[in-house]
C-alpha cells in the first residue's frame, strides 16, 4: 500500500510543488496550511508521516510536534523551517521529530529523508514485534511452493545455507520472489534476532547513493546539520539485503567492495572507520556477467558476492506450482475483498498453465486480485482479457463446462497455434530460425505446423 503524507506549511507558493514532488515519487499526500487544518485531518485520516514547517502564525511545529508525539507516539515527523540553528534543531528532537530539514533544500534530498524517517521508524516498529515476526519468518520454510523439481533444488540449496552467515547472490527474472526469499533467509538463520535493511538499488540517484548507504558526517556538505547513520550502519548486527545489485553506480562499486570485505567503511566527510558485522544478500534481474563485459560491473565485486550463488527459476519453468500458487492468492484476496470464492474454474485453471507468465508470480498474483475483484459467484473465472489485454486471447473458446481435459486442450491447442505463427511471421517464413527460436527441431517444429494446419509459404517474404 502507499504511503500517506500530511504536509504543513503556511506558505502555498511552497505547499503546492512540494505536495507534486511527492506524488511523483509515488506517495499518497494532503496538505494543510495551518496547525488547526493539519490537526482537523489528523482526526479523520490515517497518516504515515507529517512534514510540518517550523515557524506558522499561532502554534508552532516545535509546539506542533510536541502534541502529535503525545497523541501518535508512533506517527514520524520531519520538521522544515528556513531559521535553521542548532538550538532549534535541538529543540525539534526534543519534540519528538525524527528529522530536520533546511530551507531551501533539493527535492532529491527532501524524498531521501522521508524515506529514511521512515524505514527508521518500520526498523522501530518491527522491533516491538520481532518476536512475532521471526515465528511468522520460520514458517517460510513451510510456506514456499516447491511442487516442481526446479523449486524443490532452490529449496535445498536454502536449506543448506539457513544455518550459515554465507554471502548470498540471487538472480533471476522479475517478479520470482527474490525478496521473499532474501527475507526467508535472513529470518530463518542465525541472524533472525539483528535487523534486516533492504535497499533497492535502483531506486536511489546516483548523486544520493554513496550518503544513503554509508551516511555522512555532520557538517560535511550544505544542510548536513546532523550525523546521520548510512544503512550499511543501520544492518549492523543483521543482513543487508542489496536488491538490483547491478544497479549500484560504477564510481561507487570500489567503496561498497572494501566495505562488503573488511566489514569498515568511512562516512561521507568523516575521518573514523566504522566497523560492523553485516551478512550480505544481494539480488539482481541483469546478467552480471554481461554487465561486466560492458565495463559497467566490477568483476571482483561479483567474486565477493558471488560465493554462494541461487538461481530463482522464472514461472514458466515451474508451471507445477502455479495451480498451488493462485490457489494461495485466490483464498488472500477472497478474504480481503469479503468474497465467498471456493474455487478456480477448470477452464481458468487450464489457461493459467498455458499462459507464459512473463511478470512471474508478481503477474500471477495481480493478476488473481482483479479476477477476484471482478467475481461475483463462488467460482473464480480468469477472462481472457486479464491474460491477454491487447486482444491476443480471444481465439480461447472454452466454457466452464465443458470437462478439465477438453478445456485444457482447446487452451494449450490455441495458445501453440498462435505461438508457432508468431514465431513464423518473426522469420519471415525460415522454418530453422522459427524452430531454433522455439527450442525445438525442425522434425517436431513441422508435425506442430501440420498439426494445426499452418503453410509455411503463407509467412515467406
Amino acid at each position: 500500500m502507499k504511503r500517506k503524507i500530511l504536509l504543513v506549511d503556511d506558505e502555498e507558493i511552497f505547499l503546492r510543488p512540494l505536495a507534486k514532488t511527492i506524488l511523483a515519487a509515488g506517495f499518497l499526500v494532503d496538505t494543510a496550511s495551518s496547525v488547526p487544518e493539519a490537526r482537523e485531518k489528523l482526526r479523520n485520516d490515517e497518516f504515515d508521516l507529517v512534514v510540518s514547517d517550523v515557524r506558522m502564525p499561532g502554534t508552532d511545529g516545535i509546539a506542533f510536534t510536541r502534541s502529535l508525539h503525545e497523541e501518535f507516539p508512533d506517527l514520524p515527523v520531519i520538521l522544515m523551517t528556513a531559521y535553521g540553528s542548532i538550538r532549534t534543531a535541538v529543540d525539534a528532537m526534543k519534540a519528538g521529530a525524527g528529522d530536520y530539514l533546511l530551507k531551501p533544500f533539493e527535492p532529491d534530498e527532501m524524498l531521501l529523508l522521508v524515506r529514511r524517517t521512515m524505514e527508521i521508524h518500520d526498523l522501530r516498529v518491527a522491533d516491538k514485534y520481532r518476536v512475532s515476526r521471526n515465528q511468522e519468518a520460520f514458517e517460510f520454510r513451510k510456506s514456499v511452493v516447491c511442487e516442481s523439481g526446479a523449486m524443490r533444488r532452490l529449496q535445498e540449496d536454502v536449506e543448506n545455507i539457513l544455518p550459515l552467515d554465507t554471502t548470498v547472490l540471487l538472480s533471476g527474472e522479475t517478479g520470482t520472489g527474490k525478496q521473499l526469499i532474501a527475507r526467508g533467509i535472513h529470518y530463518s538463520g542465525p541472524r533472525k534476532n539483528g535487523p534486516l535493511i533492504e535497499i533497492n538499488c535502483a531506486a536511489i540517484p546516483e548523486t544520493l547513493f554513496e550518503s544513503e548507504l554509508f551516511g555522512f558526517a555532520k557538517g560535511s556538505f550544505t544542510g548536513a546539520t546532523n550525523e546521520r547513520k548510512g544503512l550499511f550502519h543501520l544492518a549492523d548486527g543483521g543482513t543487508l539485503f542489496l536488491d538490483e545489485i547491478g544497479e549500484v553506480p560504477l564510481a561507487l562499486q570500489s567503496k561498497l567492495l572494501s566495505a562488503i570485505q573488511e566489514r569498515k567503511f568511512i562516512r561521507i566527510g568523516g575521518s573514523r572507520q566504522i566497523d560492523v558485522d553485516v551478512r550480505i544478500i544481494a539480488a539482481t534481474n541483469k546478467s552480471l556477467d554481461e554487465e561486466i563485459a560492458a565495463g559497467r560491473f566490477r568483476k571482483d565485486l561479483f567474486f565477493r558476492l558471488n560465493v554462494f550463488p541461487i538461481r530463482v527459476p522464472p514461472l514458466r519453468e515451474r508451471k507445477e506450482d502455479i495451480p498451488v500458487l493462485a490457489d494461495i492468492f485466490l483464498r488472500r484476496y477472497a478474504r480481503k475483498c469479503g468474497k465467498r470464492i471456493v474455487r478456480m474454474s477448470p477452464a481458468s485453471v487450464a489457461a493459467i498453465h498455458s499462459y507464459d507468465w512473463p511478470g512471474n508470480v508478481r503477474e500471477l498474483e495481480n493478476i488473481v486480485e482483479r479476477a477476484v475483484i471482478r467475481e461475483k459467484g463462488e467460482e473464480l473465472r480468469i477472462p481472457p482479457d486479464l491474460l491477454y489485454p491487447s486482444g491476443a486471447g480471444e481465439a480461447l473458446s472454452f466454457s466452464s463446462e465443458m470437462p478439465f481435459k477438453e478445456a485444457k486442450e482447446r487452451v494449450v491447442s490455441s495458445f501453440e497455434k498462435r505461438y508457432i505463427e508468431d514465431l513464423l511471421r518473426k522469420s519471415g517464413g525460415k522454418l530453422t530460425d522459427a524452430a531454433r527460436a522455439a527450442g525445438m527441431d525442425n522434425k517436431n517444429f513441422s508435425e506442430k505446423m501440420k498439426r494445426y494446419g499452418i503453410a509455411l509459404d503463407d509467412y515467406r517474404t
